[in-house]
């Protein structure tokens, strides 16, 4: 019996890799972009972020029977058009939820209790100096983090904000009962924005949540307010944040999500002294990309006739 064939389009941790090229001609790409002539004898296709699975694409691979995102998020794959097909999709919805809650964690921590660091030997005058240059204005205990999206990773955020002695709010779509709210207390976005000193987004990629951060959203932030999104780029209008940003020196912009990905040459956020930039790595820690990259063993369940753990539909 033949084996089939995998398409990976994006790279994914070795042993995940080495598992599944023991059970399928697997090929890895150098691109995110497969040829029509890859694309023709494709059983099984593997992305993550940047390749984008559409209808056009689709077309292209008549022996499909499976795609794959190594990862969470699915705004990179035509649910409808795989749907219509009778291709089942399959993706990792746990795996990257811990690396980004700590990347969040991390920055908020590293915002408002910034860390001075010995380099050198230093004098007495020059140690008092130092010590009291090091002490910052802000503490996170009695501070109000807002979450903007409490699911999968906006829970665990709030959680551990909690556990920080944090005040925590919470605006989402749905109605989420009391024990299911981690604590934190529902509002809207804009009386969030007003409310909050850290402010963390944790929203999905539906067509409704593009540029759900506004101009009025900005308005309503507090001047010294630190927001944070490792969610998705479209979120936020980037013009109003660099206005934002620009008018507010004490506020912080902290943004691993972009669009478009990479950031341009000429986008404003260059020129923001209060905006701190990673290149989408929240969710970027070894376990993690490893978790994610075991959708392989769906991928092969689909392709044995079995049911998937993680279907997306």
């Amino acid at each position: 019996m033949s084996r089939p064939t995998v398409l990976i389009t994006e790279p994914i941790a070795p042993a995940p890799l080495a598992w599944l090229c023991e059970r399928a001609d697997t090929r890895v790409l150098d691109t995110p972009a497969p040829t029509p002539e890859q694309l023709a004898s494709a059983n099984a296709l593997i992305v993550r972020t940047y390749t984008r699975v559409d209808e056009a694409m689709l077309a292209q691979a008549p022996n499909l029977r499976v795609v794959a995102r190594a990862g969470v998020g699915l705004d990179n794959i035509d649910l409808d058009a795989c749907r219509a097909r009778g291709i089942p999709v399959v993706h990792t919805p746990e795996a990257n939820a811990q690396g980004v809650v700590e990347y969040i964690t991390a920055m908020m921590l590293s915002t408002l209790r910034p860390i001075e660091r010995l380099s050198a030997p230093l004098d007495q005058h020059a140690w008092t100096e130092l010590r009291t240059r090091a002490v910052t204005p802000r503490t996170v205990v009695g501070s109000t983090m807002g979450i903007i999206g409490l699911g999968r990773i906006g829970s665990r955020v709030a959680r551990v904000a909690q556990a920080l002695g944090m005040h925590v709010r919470y605006t989402d779509i749905r109605a989420i009962d009391e024990p299911e709210r981690c604590g934190a207390q529902p509002t809207d976005l804009l009386t969030l924005a007003r409310e909050c000193d850290v402010i963390s987004v944790h929203v999905d990629g539906r067509a409704e949540n593009r540029h759900m951060l506004d101009q009025s959203f900005f308005e309503a932030l507090r001047p010294e307010a630190v927001l944070i999104n490792a969610a998705r780029g479209f979120v936020l209008d980037t013009h109003a944040a660099c206005a934002f940003a620009r008018a507010n020196p004490n506020a912080t912009l902290i943004l691993d999500v972009h669009e478009p990905e990479p950031i341009p040459a000429d986008s404003p956020l260059w020129s923001l002294p209060n905006a701190i930039l990673t290149p989408h790595i929240a969710a970027g820690t070894r376990e993690a990309k490893e978790a994610m990259s075991w959708v392989v063993l769906d991928v092969m369940r689909v392709l044995e006739g079995q049911p998937p753990h993680h279907p997306a539909y």
